[in-house]
């Protein structure tokens, strides 16, 4: 879990600016901290129902405060729970539809978003989209890390 008290999280305390390689820019208010935070706790969880909600808020309240690439990122954080979650259901169409639309909305902040190692997650859930046949995966093992 990410905490406001951790060193690495510093940088995304409320109304900290987050700035990426391709010049991003947004500050997020405590409320979004607290989305980001209790949705990243949420995932780590296995809970990506729950993960899926607390992020869709933040998505919501970044749109037209923030670069669409930042948007996206989000966005494709929420499909990898959503798809992840589909995996555990069992329902082929829902984990494949939700990589490929997740895929590509992650590959723009591959560098990192919000202090989360984007490239990580990117890798360990890849591999769920292949697994709709047997779906022996389990999801639970997918994480999200801190940017190092």
């Amino acid at each position: 879990m990410f905490t406001s008290d951790s060193p690495k999280r510093r940088d995304i305390q409320a109304g900290d600016a987050i700035r990426g390689e391709w010049g991003l820019s947004v500050k997020l208010s405590e409320q979004q901290s607290n989305w980001l935070d209790a949705g990243i706790e949420h995932f780590n969880a296995g809970r990506f129902w729950h993960a899926h909600e607390d992020w869709e808020y933040l998505w919501k309240s970044l749109k037209g405060n923030a670069n669409q690439e930042l948007i996206d990122g989000v966005q494709g954080i929420i499909q990898v729970a959503a798809m992840l979650l589909n995996h555990e259901r069992k329902k082929v169409r829902g984990v494949t539809n939700l990589w490929i639309k997740s895929s590509a909305k992650l590959k723009p902040v591959i560098v990192g978003l919000f202090g989360i190692d984007i490239a990580s997650l990117y890798a360990d859930s890849e591999p769920f989209h292949r697994d709709v046949e047997d779906f022996l995966l389990d999801a639970s093992i997918v994480q999200i890390k801190q940017q190092s």
